[in-house]
């Protein structure tokens, strides 16, 4: 058969290419403006280092000035000067420095169009030896921390009309408790808050056109997961038993943070428009119990 430019069929796939834009526009972030809090570290970093490679201005907020010299100066290192990526020191839990994070990401570069929320801390300790205020700590960085991101950005974006995203890092222990006993309920809960807290920003925004969605990985090899211990007010042995169980082999592979900054940065771009409200576990199978190999383990703790 002759090809028809005027068959129906033709007409309409011919709309189909007309309303699909080049894959590097939709793919790239250029001339965005990007804010990434937690992001002089870790997942944060490399989120924030992805931003700038696919074109967007990216402000990295964290309440470490010590980390924030390290990461300005590494980007300074990769190309990346202040006409680029700045840094605003912000604590999540204080309000009054979310407020002024917005604001100093409009006065150094105009506009606000990606908020990508990595900022977040956690401890061991078994739940029944959790002090209250070590638990309302952590609940109130990682979860109250995301809703004041939330607030202050999506004002700032239902008044510009800017039909941005937001990215909420979460982690797949709200649903696949670890290590070997547990040991930070504190994070669990909080981490299971962002993913409802994503669906419900995600149902109220979506009128003004922002996307809201949870990136929701494993473990990686962070310089935060080696630095968070148990609690200093443990005894030596509670802490020892706390450590053994977190070092019992669970996985066979631990992923990188790029590969997990890699998704987050996807969910930042036009190639996700339609997705909002959703969950995207880059755990590599863990979630599943998909493994390359299953590991022999003694019985732990030995009978």
């Amino acid at each position: 058969m002759a090809y028809n430019p005027q068959n129906p069929e033709a007409v309409m796939l011919m709309d189909y290419y007309k309303e699909s834009p080049p894959l590097e526009d939709i793919f790239m972030v250029k001339g965005k403006v990007a804010v990434v809090t937690g992001g002089t570290s870790g997942l944060g970093f490399n989120i924030a280092l992805r931003l700038l490679q696919g074109g967007a201005n990216v402000v990295v907020a964290s309440y470490s000035e010590a980390e924030a010299d390290n990461a300005i100066g590494v980007f300074g290192e990769l190309g990346y000067d202040e006409k680029r990526v700045r840094f605003v020191k912000t604590d999540v839990s204080k309000e009054d420095d979310v407020k002024n994070m917005v604001a100093f990401t409009d006065e150094a570069f105009g506009s606000l169009d990606i908020m990508v929320t990595c900022a977040a801390v956690w401890s061991y300790a078994h739940i029944y030896d959790l002090p209250e205020e070590e638990f309302e700590k952590v609940i109130d960085i990682n979860l109250t921390g995301n809703y004041r991101c939330i607030k202050h950005v999506s004002k700032y974006m239902i008044e510009k009309g800017i039909e941005g995203k937001m990215v909420l890092i979460s982690s797949n222990c709200a649903w696949l408790p670890y290590p070997v006993f547990g040991g930070y309920a504190h994070y669990a809960a909080s981490k299971g808050g962002v993913l409802a807290l994503t669906i419900e920003a995600a149902k109220e925004l979506k009128r003004f056109g922002i996307k809201v969605n949870t990136v929701a990985p494993g473990g990686m090899a962070t310089a935060g997961a080696m630095h968070n211990l148990a609690l200093d007010f443990l005894d030596e042995n509670q802490q020892d038993q706390l450590y053994d169980e977190i070092s019992t082999p669970q996985l066979d592979e631990i992923k990188t943070v790029d590969s997990v900054a890699r998704v987050a940065y996807m969910m930042c771009t036009d190639m996700v428009d339609g997705i909002t409200g959703e969950k995207i576990v880059p755990d590599n199978g863990m979630t599943h119990n998909i493994l390359k190999y299953q590991p022999e383990i003694s019985q732990y703790p030995e009978d």
